[in-house]
């Protein structure tokens, strides 16, 4: 009988000791908390910020980011107003707001596919957008398109192209990317601009000084810029988590897809 009592003990000791180690070697799983960031960005990086909030979900799924698409200065007004933890624009840097470029793209000159002309000089852009040239070599009435007071790509191009001068007020002014696009390619004679990062349908893409831009060429082109990320100031937490990420060569797979590295300063 002592032996049949001294083996149970010995076989109920090993089972709690196996039950011991079984609940000690499994692995404590921790679900992050829900976290929302959200993001505002020019009308220009719509698509772009799909596809980088997309990717970024995957990596993070427990983090919600909520993204609203405005013009330069709508965005900019919404993010010091605390609408929004960050922005995406094209450059120059704000005022007053912390930033760091991402990538870097162009303003991409566009025409109506049948018009017979491939490439401009600045000079020349110019004198068309302010209405001295009226007519294209086959004598197709030139119509330019423009966009809205507060585009960051408007500001870009009237900051490098126009230099100080007005566009013509025969211009046709359209409030963003995907209306200019649709404007351009279904007017004969139209010229018009868009960030290449945005280019896409049946428009024809012109040279600028001899320079077609594409992800290969922004870097010479003479309307390229600086993509930014914005806050209103350095970034913390997930806003922070999300900077680096956009940075690392993880996000950079992503911004690629449509974009160039960041300029060399």
């Amino acid at each position: 009988m002592e032996g049949k009592r001294l083996r149970w003990a010995v076989w109920a000791g090993l089972a709690v000791s196996l039950w011991l180690v079984g609940c000690a070697s499994q692995p404590v799983t921790v679900t992050p908390q829900p976290v929302l960031l959200r993001i505002v960005a020019a009308d220009a990086y719509g698509p772009l910020v799909e596809t980088v909030v997309s990717a970024y979900h995957e990596a993070r799924p427990w983090v919600q980011v909520e993204t609203e698409v405005f013009n330069r200065a709508v965005g900019e007004e919404r993010l010091r107003a605390g609408a929004a933890e960050l922005g995406i624009f094209a450059g120059p840097e704000p005022e007053g707001l912390w930033s760091v470029p991402f990538a870097a793209d162009g303003v991409a000159v566009i025409a109506h596919p049948t018009v017979p002309v491939e490439n401009l000089t600045l000079a020349e852009l110019r004198e068309v957008f302010r209405g001295r040239i009226g007519d294209w070599p086959d004598g197709t009435p030139i119509q330019v398109v423009s966009r809205e007071e507060g585009s960051g790509t408007r500001a870009l191009f009237e900051e490098t192209v126009m230099e100080g001068s007005e566009v013509t007020l025969t211009a046709l002014v359209v409030v963003d990317s995907r209306w200019m696009l649709e404007t351009v390619s279904s007017t004969p004679g139209a010229i018009g601009y868009v960030a290449y990062g945005r280019l896409e349908g049946s428009v024809r893409l012109l040279s600028v000084e001899g320079v077609l831009p594409t992800p290969s060429t922004l870097h010479n082109y003479p309307l390229r810029y600086s993509v930014l990320l914005t806050a209103p100031t350095e970034p913390t937490g997930e806003a922070r988590a999300f900077a680096q990420w956009l940075l690392s060569p993880e996000g950079q797979a992503e911004v690629l897809r449509r974009l160039a590295p960041p300029l060399e300063e």
